[in-house]
């Protein structure tokens, strides 16, 4: 699994949704349609500094919890979701977010038409001893619209807006909004295209100098950037973003504009591939500060901030689905990523001589097998076991992010 967790507090949540379950399937499904996801598993992930000769390795286990319910003929659907981890980078960097929330859903009686959907959710999300500072509380509002000119064609539209509270560091509150368009095309040779524009908005709080601390300098590494834990980037949370950038002022409003293309083909009846490019493009604010993340944590856009940076990323991905219901997939990933403001430091926390700002240029590369089993034993729960594999070769300017990683997980899910 790429995303690893431990089982604490959230096993009790587990176990409460699966009697949730069970009590459902005595009663019938008549009078409601509730459906469960748990996935458990066991992992073992080495982490290679370049910088560094010795390799560490940690075994984590995982599990990931996603809960709905479906009312008023389907048009309302409530829903629970718990992810939970760690990571292979030494300190407690451990998470638990949970997300609830609520949608509902206008469908027309054909397959064409227009559907209108709207909703809310709320998240907590706290973390472990090595990021808990960044703990945040966030209530999210949507609007999307959905128009089926044909059974070959789709245009959507919609919008988002975040707001987030960080209680122990307020300088990170921010408010976000969102709105895309895309348009997806089915053509007889089993190809899909897809096409999506998005465009972004975020206001940070306006940095006030007081209630951060710069970062200790060396003569030889003045280290522009804000510092909360003096340079213990393995064990404490860090600030990285410089108080002053050629590219924004620090605290405000950031813009970004995202656009993403793909095509997916069907080369047999079983078998697809993928192929995906995006870019992002940001622009005004610098954020107040960018947390300084775990290895292996990308892209979440929160903590690894989309705002903080520009980037170029290309996916490829091959699935194939076995007559016995297994299924394999294989993936690869580059990924290009150029920050405007924050400071590449060395493995102290502090900026590297000549002040250069952190570029990173990532490769992931992974294969996953799953396995249903017991199916003529769990009905109307499905059971699978997985087994998953990815390399990620990440460098980085900055020391904390250059590194190598082999990830080999295997566990199981349990669907209702």
């Amino acid at each position: 699994m790429s995303d690893i967790l431990l089982p604490t507090r959230r096993a009790l949540v587990i176990g409460g949704l699966v009697a949730t379950a069970a009590l459902s399937l005595s009663a019938g499904r008549a009078a409601a349609q509730p459906s469960l996801n748990v996935a458990l598993g066991r992992a073992l992930n080495t982490l290679s500094s370049t910088d560094a000769v010795s390799a560490d390795d940690r075994r984590t286990t995982g599990a990931a919890v996603e809960a709905e319910h479906r009312l008023a003929g389907e048009r309302l659907r409530l829903f629970y979701t718990l992810d939970a981890g760690d990571y292979t980078t030494p300190g407690d960097w451990r998470y638990f977010e949970n997300v609830a929330g609520a949608t509902w859903q206008i469908r027309p009686q054909r397959s064409t038409g227009v559907a209108v959907f709207a909703g809310t959710d709320a998240l907590w999300r706290t973390n472990g001893t090595s990021w808990a500072a960044a703990d945040y509380r966030a209530l999210g509002l949507f609007v999307n619209a959905e128009w089926k000119p044909s059974g070959t064609r789709t245009v959507r539209t919609g919008y988002r807006a975040d707001i987030r509270a960080f209680p122990d560091m307020p300088e990170l509150d921010q408010v976000e909004h969102e709105g895309f368009g895309s348009a997806l095309v089915n053509l007889q040779s089993r190809t899909t295209l897809v096409g999506e524009l998005r465009v972004g908005a975020k206001r940070y709080d306006v940095l006030d100098s007081t209630g951060l601390e710069p970062a200790a300098g060396t003569p030889d590494s003045p280290a522009p950037a804000w510092s909360r834990g003096r340079g213990a980037r393995a064990s404490g949370l860090v600030m990285s973003t410089p108080s002053h950038s050629p590219t924004g002022s620090v605290g405000g409003t950031a813009g970004q504009v995202t656009f993403l293309g793909r095509v997916a083909q069907s080369l047999t009846d079983r078998t697809g591939v993928t192929l995906q490019y995006s870019r992002r493009d940001s622009f005004g604010a610098l954020p107040t500060a960018v947390v300084t993340t775990p290895a292996l944590f990308f892209d979440d856009g929160v903590y690894d901030d989309p705002f903080a940076s520009d980037a170029g990323a290309l996916r490829v991905s091959l699935k194939h689905l076995l007559r016995n219901g297994m299924a394999v997939d294989g993936m690869g990933v580059w990924v290009r990523k150029d920050y405007r403001g924050t400071a590449a430091l060395d493995e102290d926390g502090f900026a590297v001589p000549g002040g250069d700002l952190r570029a990173d240029r990532i490769w992931q590369a992974g294969a996953s097998w799953t396995m249903p089993a017991f199916r003529e034993w769990t009905g109307p729960v499905g059971f699978d076991i997985f087994i998953d594999y990815r390399y990620t070769r990440h460098r980085s300017n900055d020391a904390f992010y250059n590194y190598s990683s082999h990830g080999f997980g295997i566990g199981v899910s349990l669907t209702y």
